[in-house]
């Protein structure tokens, strides 16, 4: 789900999402592991530009390999990997001189979330966010036969939502 920052929708009614329009997964698996590629197209139905928030919540065993970010098919951000205060410092800098900008970062209270901050959307604008990442697979027991679970992380649980932003 992707959330308008709780600043912006301050003068908006409280609860305030950018909808879903598509979701594409594509995974490979192999054995135990998965290499799995989610593309999710937000699109801003407000009237104004808003500061979006996303929370991906992803399992303990999985590691994030990479992130893009894409507007209205006009620009493509790539991410790097960089020191946390210098990300936050450019994202920040970014925004201030109205430019869209792209923040991933690891929550701090649990290390299976990850908080993509998506900065200025503007209005009709839509928002493609692509998350690469490999995971190790359950192997569930059974009385017949072992069998391999594969899961795909979503926002349902309300502990991942980003209210708190």
């Amino acid at each position: 789900m992707l959330r308008i920052k709780q600043e912006v929708a301050s003068s908006m009614p409280s609860d305030r999402i950018v909808p879903l329009k598509q979701v594409r997964v594509d995974a490979k698996l192999r054995s135990f592991a998965a290499d799995v590629i989610i593309t999710q197209v937000f699109q801003n139905d407000e009237s104004v530009s808003v500061e979006a928030v996303y929370c991906f919540p992803i399992e303990e065993n999985a590691a994030i390999y990479g992130f893009v970010a894409r507007i209205d098919d006009e620009r493509e951000i790539v991410a790097e990997i960089k020191e946390k205060n210098a990300a936050q410092q450019e994202y920040t800098q970014a925004l201030a001189q109205g430019y869209g900008a792209y923040l991933l970062e690891q929550d701090e209270a649990s290390n299976d979330i990850f908080t993509i901050s998506v900065g200025a959307l503007k209005p009709g604008s839509q928002c493609h966010i692509t998350i690469s990442y490999v995971s190790e697979l359950d192997l569930l027991h059974s009385s017949k036969k072992p069998t391999i679970r594969f899961v795909v992380p979503t926002t349902i649980a309300p502990r991942y939502s980003p209210s708190h932003k």
